[in-house]
């Protein structure tokens, strides 16, 4: 789309360092902007994640995490191997889900969002 740059989903930590950390040291996503209060990394080339303190934030973080954050990988295999080996909790070994031709596992961060990791067998955007 004409003129847009990049996506960010910005999500909101009551222990935001935590949720750094995760982010940061488990996932080994890029840190491009670290403030006091909101850090953003990069998942891909034009996605990111921001992380954003709840006492500054526009808004409050809630128990129940309605949005589940996916990210796509080129061997979830190895993911999963790469996050088990570093004692990361996750729901199962990579399942395949036929009828939308991927493969994936769930984890969480620090602060209870679901994050889901999958490889597109099939891939619906084309090969670059």
């Amino acid at each position: 789309m004409e003129g847009i740059e990049g996506f960010i989903t910005f999500t909101y930590h009551e222990n935001i360092d935590n949720a750094a950390k995760f982010y940061g040291e488990t996932l080994e996503l890029e840190l491009v902007l670290d403030r006091d209060w909101v850090k953003i990394f990069r998942i891909g080339k034009d996605s990111h994640i921001g992380l954003v303190d709840s006492e500054k934030g526009y808004l409050k973080p809630a128990t129940e995490k309605p949005v589940m954050l996916s990210i796509f990988v080129r061997d979830v295999d190895y993911w999963y191997s790469k996050l088990r080996n570093k004692g990361v909790r996750t729901n199962n070994p990579p399942k395949n889900a036929d009828e939308i031709d991927m493969k994936g596992f769930l984890t969480w961060d620090p602060s209870g969002y679901v994050i889901e990791i999958f490889e597109f067998l099939t891939k619906p955007y084309g090969e670059e």
